[in-house]
């Protein structure tokens, strides 16, 4: 098979719709880094605007993203899940509070598109914020749970086979690198909420970075999985 070019690589990305809006997410967060490093008033005021705008923009993706937290949440009192009962109950608790957030989330939208402001914008998204808060505290304690708890591997035994070929055959349980990865990218974001509601000490230059890191990091979990 011939190799794909990175750059049709790239357009194939940008194609989808999660690829795109990690893309802009990616853009958002650089001009987060830059406007609060440069020494240049103009280019910070800029680098702002467009850090707003682009968080502005990224709202469209996930206008109705709570309809799938809810329908998970469905799925899961419905005894769907494959999970242990503790892992179910996490699974529970973090689409809840992410669906709760998504959905309080959209009621600012106008807000912040400057068509209508309310006074009642900050109380709500104090609120929506402490809801995403909760749902990626419970992210990292379910990937924390599989990467401490997981299952040990269980070797697969091959007759006619050398102890090369029969340990690169066993079971590898649970991947360790995913969980791991998942769990930085919710350190990462989990910066995005505590700062708005105060309980993360974190200056705009950290968030900015931190919001850089992980949206790389799943955004090439997105590009190798095309």
């Amino acid at each position: 098979m011939a190799s794909i070019s990175p750059f049709k690589q790239l357009v194939t990305f940008t194609r989808q719709t999660a690829g795109l809006e990690k893309s802009l997410r990616l853009i958002q967060a650089v001009s987060w880094v830059v406007g609060e490093l440069t020494l240049d008033a103009t280019l910070a005021t800029q680098c702002f605007a467009a850090r707003n705008q682009l968080a502005l923009g990224r709202r469209y993706f996930r206008l109705l993203d709570f309809y799938g937290c809810f329908e998970r949440v469905h799925d899961l009192l419905m005894g769907t899940s494959s999970t242990g009962t503790v892992l179910s109950v996490m699974e529970l608790a973090e689409y809840t509070f992410l669906g709760l957030y998504l959905f309080l989330e959209n009621f600012t939208i106008l807000h912040d598109m400057k068509v209508n402001q309310v006074d009642w914008y900050t109380p709500l998204m104090t609120e929506a914020n402490k809801f995403w808060f909760y749902a990626i505290i419970l992210s990292i304690a379910r990937a924390s749970w599989g990467l401490f708890f997981a299952p040990p591997p269980v070797p697969t035994k091959v007759a006619g086979k050398d102890k090369a070929d029969e340990k690169a055959k066993q079971s590898t349980g649970t991947p360790k690198w995913p969980l791991l990865k998942q769990i930085i990218i919710n350190a990462c974001d989990l910066t995005l909420p505590g700062s708005f509601i105060g309980w993360t000490p974190v200056t705009g230059l950290q968030i900015g970075a931190a919001m850089v890191v992980s949206t790389v990091l799943a955004g090439h979990g997105i590009w190798v999985g095309m």
